[in-house]
């Protein structure tokens, strides 16, 4: 289906502010960068899928006119006797396609329960900018029937899930091969939606699958950053990539690099999200670079570089703060095990906890950085004052990953659906039995990256071994069920470290009595 706006004009996709002046608008996400600039509170954009959906209607209406009034119908004639009702027609109700599109729609745009929109919520903007996008729609129906396969416990989908897996593929592939296909917006955005169905495989897949994507970004070139929604996707991929990076131990692809700067070019330099986007790439290089130093270059060279960007990154999440609050809640039922420590976090919406979260993540991997950097020169002979010194950034820094950790699980709730804001401001209980799919895989790298850090306990890293099982179950997220077999690891590691730690306590206690 293309859109079709008949004798209408195109409805304005500039924010509401700027539509309201008649002024220009750069359309960025999520708030506009003339609002930021003139100070103003930005009231948004319209509902790019309304808009779609509205196209569509109009479309769809004058086309059933015109075959209702078409000569195919005229024939069909009553035989005598039969009743004029007319019958069911079977050809009404949704197959399997559509109810997979429906599926994913519901969870990874509209967002289920929450207002806010869900993980992939710019499809909409891509969708009705390159008209009909069979590739897409393909790619949308694989991936909502694998994740309403799992959910709903119906394994009989995920055949048909997998046949449109391949459809997709197939689609992508011929897409690629075509000079103007392979630069549309749309094919871009079917791969990155399939790397969501790379999660029912397993990481390797996933991660080559990113990488793939990244490689489609670098052949689009410089002059794909005309659009808002290149921007995203541009985004979205650089995210991705960024924990591939960190888990396989690479450094930032040199392409993807000279790409980011050219997208830096395109957008408000004040905005949060995207000084966030650069500095993930900057620490994903510094930890390559630490893994792989034998000695060639002194510790202390690399404690500098850590710290500078320990500074550039509080200066960011300062900009965050003022761009996104949030606000600290009492879990209505404390004692509930879905709740980490009684209480969560709620967010205008789901972008911002991803922006969030990115950010956390990204610091959480500094903060690591720098504890084995602290520890490898305190391993050093050093003056007491400097050694002093040192071991307070220590504790420092492990002071900040149990902030970080307490701040990522407290995102949990409203990212998996469990809660939700309504106008009034009020909580809207919703249904624990089930995972929302686009939250699980939203949250799994963050479970992840707060259950292996050496700075949370046992209890907290059990509360987060039990999400990850969940989501891996409900949502038949294999990276979920592989990154939880790493934590459950280090979990029996960390313990054992905290046995022999009390052991030797109560050993130097002794000798002290002694």
């Amino acid at each position: 289906m293309s859109p079709h706006f008949g004798s209408h004009a195109k409805p304005s996709r500039n924010c509401a502010n700027c539509r309201a002046v008649k002024r220009r608008c750069d359309k960025q996400r999520p708030h506009c960068g003339q609002c930021i600039r003139t100070h103003e509170t930005c009231r948004g954009y319209r509902d790019e899928w309304d808009l779609v959906f509205r196209d569509q209607t109009n479309h769809t209406i004058k086309r059933s006119k015109a075959k209702a009034s078409s000569p195919a119908t005229e024939g069909l004639a009553t035989s005598p006797g039969a009743s004029n009702t007319p019958q069911p027609i079977n050809a009404l109700a949704p197959n399997l396609d559509e109810i997979g599109v429906n599926y994913f729609l519901h969870n990874f745009i509209i967002g289920g329960h929450s207002p806010a929109h869900g993980y992939l919520n710019y499809i909409p903007i891509v969708y009705s900018a390159d008209g009909e996008c069979p590739t897409l729609v393909a790619s949308m129906a694989a991936v909502g029937l694998v994740a309403l396969a799992n959910s709903s416990r119906q394994p009989e989908l995920v055949r048909h899930a997998r046949t449109k897996y391949s459809e997709a593929i197939h689609r992508v592939n011929t897409a690629l091969s075509s000079p103007v296909e392979s630069l549309k917006d749309s094919t871009l955005m079917s791969v990155i939606s399939l790397g969501v169905f790379e999660h029912v495989s397993n990481l390797e897949s996933w991660a080559r699958h990113v990488r793939g994507a990244a490689a489609l970004l670098v052949a689009r070139g410089k002059s794909q950053f005309s659009s808002t929604a290149a921007l995203l996707m541009f985004n979205q991929v650089r995210t991705d990539l960024v924990f591939a990076c960190v888990h396989d131990n690479r450094p930032f692809p040199q392409d993807m690099w000279e790409l980011q700067d050219e997208a830096m070019k395109h957008v408000d330099a004040s905005n949060a999200f995207w000084l966030m986007g650069v500095l993930a790439t900057r620490h994903v290089n510094l930890l390559w670079k630490v893994r792989e130093n034998n000695g060639e270059i002194p510790w202390t060279v690399f404690l500098e570089q850590v710290t500078t960007l320990q500074r550039d990154f509080q200066h960011v999440l300062g900009l965050l703060a003022v761009q996104e609050p949030y606000t600290s809640c009492p879990a209505a039922d404390s004692d509930s095990d879905l709740f980490h420590n009684g209480h969560f976090d709620m967010y205008q919406s789901t972008w911002a906890i991803r922006v969030w979260n990115n950010a956390r993540m990204a610091q959480m991997v500094i903060c690591n950085i720098m504890y084995y950097l602290l520890s490898k020169i305190l391993s050093t002979d050093l003056a007491p004052q400097t050694r002093a010194h040192l071991n307070l950034e220590l504790r420092e820094s492990l002071q900040l990953q149990a902030k970080l950790a307490a701040d990522m699980l407290g995102t949990v709730p409203q990212g998996l659906g469990l809660v939700s804001p309504t106008i009034t401001g009020n909580l809207l209980p919703v249904d624990c039995s089930s995972t929302n799919a686009s939250g699980g895989f939203l949250l799994t790298w963050t479970l992840y990256t707060a259950g292996q850090s050496m700075a949370v306990k046992s209890k907290t890293r059990q509360w987060v071994v039990r999400r990850l099982q969940h989501i891996g179950q409900y949502a038949g997220n294999a990276v979920a069920l592989q990154l939880l077999d790493v934590i459950v690891k280090v979990d029996k590691i960390r313990l054992k470290e905290e046995c022999d730690d009390e052991a030797k306590k109560m050993v130097d206690v002794y000798d002290l009595r002694e």
